[in-house]
């Protein structure tokens, strides 16, 4: 049955508008070279004033509470940021040099490695209180979790393999020679592979998580270093950044899809929760690239602060008001 001309009219502006929302988010940047955090609505490019009272913030972390979580390397401090009212909650020391933190599932605890110290710090994310410091290996950097909460596992750049941690006992189990500074780390959807960037190789290592063997090196561009696989699993996606592009792979069969140019050394990459866009920052261009992951190609690029590293996104349907 075809609908009257007046009833399409008055429908299409508001599907538009539905996709619109749907699609929005407000993604954070951590800026290492400016010391502030930078908020930006990929959806319409609107900029909130960027959060300042920082050293030099790497790496940054939307957790399932809803709250802002990221390193501070020089401070040696993990700090806890309000994305709603956009300040600070709160800081806590943890080890040297600190990089990537994440929350478990349950959001009961953080992790975060720390280079310099070689260890990974377990806070109670109710009271953040350390309740565990984790020897991983010599410069732990990337780190991700299992989707059921059981497993870290950690990317060691210096000890060139990739360290498993049982949350639960508190304990590095295993750990996976990668035969190259092992940058980052990422869980893929069904928890069956953890993938993690090999920086000097121009690699990706693809790691069957139940025997903890290396079942894949796929070839990237020049010097990798964050990467992450789309919420759907289709895709796994490297920065590379020596060739300021994406490398873009079918996750299914491992081959090679698409080399996407971005801006200049692509770093860090995080995704839209409806799985339609991919947000990368570019650290010397100072700018993060909007990405269609249906089309696969740059739909936008925003400027946010200097040497923008770590980036997170938030939701429509998240707790963030907007």
């Amino acid at each position: 049955m075809a609908f009257p001309a007046l009833a399409v009219a008055l429908i299409l502006p508001f599907l538009a508008s539905a996709q619109s929302v749907r699609a929005a988010s407000w993604v954070y940047t951590a800026n290492e070279d400016d010391g502030t955090i930078s908020v930006v609505d990929a959806d319409s490019g609107k900029k909130r004033a960027p959060l300042r009272g920082l050293r030099a913030p790497h790496n940054i972390h939307l957790g399932p509470d809803g709250m802002l979580y990221l390193t501070d390397g020089p401070a040696s401090q993990a700090v806890k940021v309000d994305p709603d009212k956009l300040r600070i909650v709160a800081r806590w020391e943890v080890g040297r040099g600190p990089a990537h933190i994440f929350m478990t599932p349950d959001k009961r605890l953080l992790l975060n490695t720390n280079t310099e110290s070689g260890d990974v710090t377990v806070t109670d994310a109710a009271s953040l209180t350390t309740v565990a410091t984790i020897p991983v290996g010599k410069s732990p950097h990337g780190l991700a979790i299992s989707p059921d909460g059981k497993f870290a596992y950690v990317a060691n750049l210096g000890s060139k393999d990739l360290a498993i941690v049982d949350i639960g006992a508190r304990k590095a189990v295993a750990s996976v020679p990668l035969e190259d500074s092992a940058v980052q780390a990422w869980v893929e959807p069904g928890g069956k592979f953890v993938y993690v960037t090999g920086l000097h190789s121009g690699q990706v290592f693809k790691v069957d998580t139940a025997s903890r063997t290396v079942v894949a090196r796929i070839p990237v561009g020049r010097l990798p270093a964050q990467l992450g696989v789309t919420p759907d699993g289709k895709y796994v996606i490297s920065c590379d950044q020596d060739s300021a592009q994406l490398s873009i792979i079918d996750a299914g069969t491992g081959t090679f899809v698409k080399r996407l140019p971005l801006g200049t050394w692509t770093h860090g990459i995080t995704f839209s929760r409806d799985g339609t866009l991919a947000f990368v920052s570019n650290t010397r261009s100072d700018d993060v690239s909007v990405v269609d992951l249906a089309s696969l190609t740059e739909i936008k690029r925003i400027k946010v602060g200097k040497g923008p590293n770590g980036i997170a996104a938030s939701y429509p349907n998240s707790p963030i008001k907007k």
